[in-house]
């Protein structure tokens, strides 16, 4: 039952529209009797963040769930040595909420995080941003091959994100495995 976040709307310049859908959304969130919103979408998690009234409930993305769950030893993940990952910071989960350790920290108990080239704050985006929509496959090209070199410089076996639209952006390019997180983890418990 749940709906879109709103972004989309908001970029349009619909915003009783998105006004709209964000009153839908809070009504079910609140019918629910939830304390925690999980999200794996950045964006998502940004847009709850800042345009929602959720006084009482807690908004997460997932990726800092799993760190946490981890952490107190709920989510037991099985180590593997031989196991290279390349953390991606999507922009609004890393410049636009400043998550950047929680993901490497959860990700570090199923094998080795290296880094990319540029990493943290100074993260080259995926290409695939809501922003850049109104380019061409052939224009964002350019883009997602800049940001798939910077990911793979110190040769990782896998790049792992938590973000959705980048993880369908890169996987259309690259020349090795991209996951989610979640389903890093997942393989691991």
């Amino acid at each position: 039952g749940g709906l879109c976040c709103g972004r989309p709307l908001m970029m349009a310049g619909r915003t009783e529209q998105a006004r709209e859908l964000i009153a839908k959304n809070l009504e079910i969130i609140h019918a629910s009797g939830c304390d925690t919103l999980l999200l794996s979408c950045p964006i998502c998690y940004r847009v709850f963040q800042e345009e929602y009234r959720l006084e009482g409930i807690r908004v997460v993305h997932h990726s800092v769930y799993f760190q946490e769950l981890i952490a107190a030893g709920k989510l037991n993940v099985r180590h593997d040595a031989e196991a290279r990952f390349v953390w991606h910071d999507p922009c609004e989960l890393g410049r636009g909420c400043g998550i950047y350790e929680e993901p490497r920290q959860a990700l570090a108990a199923a094998g080795e995080v290296v880094e990319a080239g540029r990493h943290h704050a100074e993260s080259i985006c995926c290409g695939g941003s809501l922003g850049s929509l109104t380019l061409s496959y052939d224009q964002r090209r350019p883009m997602v091959r800049a940001a798939l070199d910077n990911l793979t410089a110190a040769d990782p076996a896998e790049i792992v994100t938590g973000c959705p639209l980048c993880l369908s952006t890169f996987i259309q390019q690259s020349d090795r495995p991209v996951r989610d997180i979640a389903e890093v983890l997942d393989g691991r418990c």
